[in-house]
């Protein structure tokens, strides 16, 4: 993969929750000296909290945003590059917020998407974009993913949010099935996919892998230049085959319940 400057994938981040947001109601995008928040009254911590692309944000932006979106009594968020200063990761601490599992910020181009096996598609899985209107079966098949509740992704995955031009979604189904989704959004050079996930009993197939690669293929043909997203533990060796490298690990933190 080409040598990239990590702020290429925070300003396509920031654009992206900015719209993202934009389509919820309720929703506001903030930003605050580099340091960014998006609050959206959803109660999960990924949909409410605070991050930086910079490892030397300012603290005091920092709080100021922490402390804003504390102010929708949901479950939230803080995440942060490595190196931060111990001014900026005893914020987190000072807030009851908890540790929780490291992330890698991950990317792909062009070039590394070739010999990938992007279009290889697992025997008896069919994938399919999705109409605005058929958003619910995207949000059903996430909550499963995630192991939470229908509520929270019918609030996030929107049919508003798959009208805009920027947003691709996709499930796909074994015989009739719904079983995995992604959701992936484009603008400018870069395409963020987001939201992978595959219901229990239909995991180790090769359908979580599949789907993103729908996502990368779109949006590389849609004329972007990067893919990106945000890697779990157990994420990190599906990505890798398809030839996303770690750009960045990524500490977080996240609110009580």
């Amino acid at each position: 993969m080409r040598a990239v400057n990590v702020e290429i994938f925070g300003a396509s981040k920031a654009e992206i929750m900015q719209q993202w947001s934009s389509v919820l109601p309720g929703g506001r995008f903030l930003c605050q000296d580099g340091v960014c928040a998006m609050v959206t009254g959803i109660p999960l911590s990924p949909f409410n909290g605070v991050w930086s692309e910079h490892a030397h944000p300012d603290a005091a932006a920092v709080a100021a945003l922490l402390d804003e979106v504390s102010r929708a009594r949901v479950p939230y968020g803080l995440k942060l590059p490595p190196g931060c200063e111990e001014a900026v990761t005893r914020l987190a601490a000072a807030r009851g917020m908890a540790p929780v599992a490291d992330i890698a910020l991950m990317g792909l181009d062009a070039a590394g998407a070739v010999g990938a096996g992007l279009g290889r598609v697992p025997d008896g899985l069919t994938i399919q974009r999705l109409a605005p209107e058929r958003a619910p079966r995207a949000a059903a098949v996430a909550a499963a993913g995630f192991g939470t509740a229908q509520d929270i992704f019918l609030r996030a995955m929107t049919p508003d949010l798959l009208r805009l031009a920027s947003v691709r979604c996709y499930v796909g189904e074994v015989a009739g099935q719904p079983v995995t989704t992604s959701l992936s959004v484009t603008l400018g050079s870069c395409t963020g996919i987001f939201c992978v996930a595959t219901v229990p009993g239909f995991r180790g197939r090769g359908f979580g892998a599949a789907v993103t690669a729908r996502a990368v293929a779109d949006g590389l043909a849609a004329g972007s230049a990067w893919c990106w997203l945000e890697a779990s533990g157990m994420g990190l060796p599906v990505y890798q085959k398809l030839g996303f490298q770690i750009i960045e690990p990524r500490r977080g933190w996240a609110s009580a319940s």
